[in-house]
């Protein structure tokens, strides 16, 4: 005699399985590209080809890319909706400018019938040849008007020298000091005071050949000290 559970069980089984056939969906060869780049590339177009598998058309009801230095498209001038078997491509278009470091974009599509976004993520490496630690130095409101110190360091083959200096707040006293010619310096800072809110962005020049990395810019902020931090 045949189990009556085990037949139920089959049953639910065949109910799961073959509605998952008639579905269409893409299917990308990958969701993620890393990248490091040469540092006076200024544009990239990055790929994500796909196919379409199942048995009825697909459709993509939106895409975007939400920065301004990435815009999407999909081959065939846009296509939206696509049929089973058929192969096209996502394509992100990198305008990078001024950009350095490590960043992550990503491409969102929404797709017809589907609750959850696609998400296409890429991450890029971009030298950052001329760089400056801390990116800001902060002083406490009524606190006190300490030294404080950029690091500036060339990561590069090529010797990097700064040509200019500039800030933008008289509050903020700065003094640049050469620790090794073309590789390593360091930028003094005083604040005159601390007995208000100030933001002041300091500039450095160099003669590095690639124009993006051919300034720098810092920070220098006195901020209400936050809960816990006052004195320290």
């Amino acid at each position: 005699m045949k189990n009556p559970r085990l037949m139920h069980a089959l049953v639910l089984g065949i109910v799961f399985v073959v509605p998952s056939a008639c579905f269409g969906q893409f299917v990308f060869e990958r969701s993620e590209v890393v990248m490091k780049l040469p540092p006076d590339q200024d544009r990239l177009s990055v790929e994500f080809p796909f196919t379409v598998k199942g048995k009825v058309p697909v459709t993509i009801k939106e895409y975007k890319a939400a920065c301004s230095c990435l815009s999407a498209e999909i081959s065939e001038n846009g296509k939206l909706t696509w049929k089973p078997g058929e192969k096209g491509v996502v394509r992100g278009n990198f305008k990078l400018g001024t950009i350095k470091g490590k960043i992550e974009k990503k491409i969102v599509l929404n797709i017809a019938g589907e609750a959850a976004p696609l998400v296409l993520t890429t991450k890029l490496d971009i030298p950052h040849l001329f760089a400056i630690e801390p990116p800001t130095l902060f002083w406490d409101l009524d606190g006190e008007a300490k030294l404080q110190k950029f690091k500036v360091k060339v990561n590069h083959d090529e010797a990097i020298r700064i040509t200019d200096i500039s800030g933008t707040n008289e509050q903020f006293k700065y003094e640049l000091k050469v620790v090794k010619p073309g590789w390593e310096y360091e930028v003094e800072v005083t604040p005159m005071h601390v007995k208000e809110r100030a933001f002041g962005l300091l500039r450095l020049r160099n003669d590095c050949k690639f124009k993006k990395h051919a300034s720098a810019q810092a920070f220098m902020v006195v901020r209400v000290p936050k809960v816990g931090t006052k004195g320290k």
